[in-house]
Formats: C-alpha cells, sequence, structure tokens
C-alpha cells in the first residue's frame, strides 16, 4: 500500500496488532498466515533486527522482533504473542508481535498521512494513522522495518515466496 493507494475510496482489510502499548495496522493483503511462535534458531546478523529464522513446514523464514525493532526492551512470549507472516517484495519474513487483535475494515479515504515529525529519525517507518473507536492505528510499512542490505541477500532458503 502506498500513499496514493490511500487517496481513493476504496474499503481496504487491514490487520491490527499491539507492540508495546502502541496499535499498528498491516495491510491484510501481505500476509500469509498468523501463528503461534515455534522456536526460533538465532543467527548472526549485522543490523541487529533478525531475531532468527524458524522452519515452517519445511520453508525457513527469517523474524524480526518489531519490540526490538521499535527499540522496546525484549519480552518472554505469551499465550497471546504472534508471529506474523508477510509477503515483502519477492520475500517471506514473520513479525514477532505482542498481540493481533482484530481486522479492520475501513475505506482508504478514512486513512490519514503520517505526520512528519521534526525529530523522524526513520522517515517511512509509517504510511499513515487511522482511527478504529477511540484508538488511533499507525500503518506500518513493513519494507521499511527491514534495511535495505536485508534485500540484497541471497533468496535460498531464507523466505523466498512460494515456499511453505
Amino acid at each position: 500500500m502506498s500513499i496514493d493507494d490511500l487517496q481513493d475510496g476504496r474499503i481496504v482489510q487491514m490487520a491490527a496488532f499491539r507492540v508495546g502499548d502502541e496499535d499498528f495496522v498491516i495491510d491484510i493483503m501481505r500476509i500469509k498466515e498468523i501463528i503461534n511462535p515455534l522456536r526460533i534458531t538465532p543467527v548472526h546478523d549485522d543490523t541487529g533486527l533478525l531475531e532468527g529464522v524458524i522452519n515452517l513446514r519445511g520453508a525457513i523464514i527469517p523474524v524480526v522482533d518489531l519490540r526490538k525493532r521499535l527499540g522496546l526492551p525484549g519480552l518472554d512470549d505469551t499465550r497471546r504473542t504472534k508471529i506474523i507472516i508477510a509477503s515483502i517484495g519477492s520475500r517471506v519474513v514473520g513479525f514477532r508481535v505482542d498481540e493481533v487483535l482484530e481486522v479492520v475494515r475501513m475505506p482508504r479515504s478514512q486513512i490519514r498521512p503520517s505526520p512528519q515529525l521534526s525529530d523522524d529519525r526513520e522517515p517511512g517507518l509509517f504510511l499513515g494513522v487511522c482511527q478504529v473507536d477511540e484508538r488511533l492505528l499507525l500503518l506500518m510499512n513493513l519494507k521499511k522495518v527491514l534495511t535495505p542490505s536485508f534485500f540484497d541477500r541471497p533468496l535460498e532458503g531464507m523466505g523466498e515466496r512460494g515456499e511453505g
């Protein structure tokens, strides 16, 4: 979903999830599945973003802990912890979140562009903001969650599309 896509009036479906005290949404069309946490095998990662990899029905999927990515302290898994398996470009990546909340349906026109903060160190991490009841949800740009070097890595065995 891009900023241009936000301007038309079509209904979009987004998955709402929580990391820390904040609620976020992502385009449901990016999600392949949502799973309970599996054993994560740690891997060396220069960026510090990659938690490790999981074996999901024979597919090796890299997992990013969104708590770490957002600068929050790590937590042990709870019964609410989930891994959102999502497609980003030609890659499949797992995103560990504290809780999956609901599916949100709304017209694209209700999604407002993300406000630019003067100290915004990571422009583009959020595509927009939408309101559901009394809550504000940030539309997360999953591609910006990852570093460009992640996409330069070989696809072989690391979250290749079409596996699993």
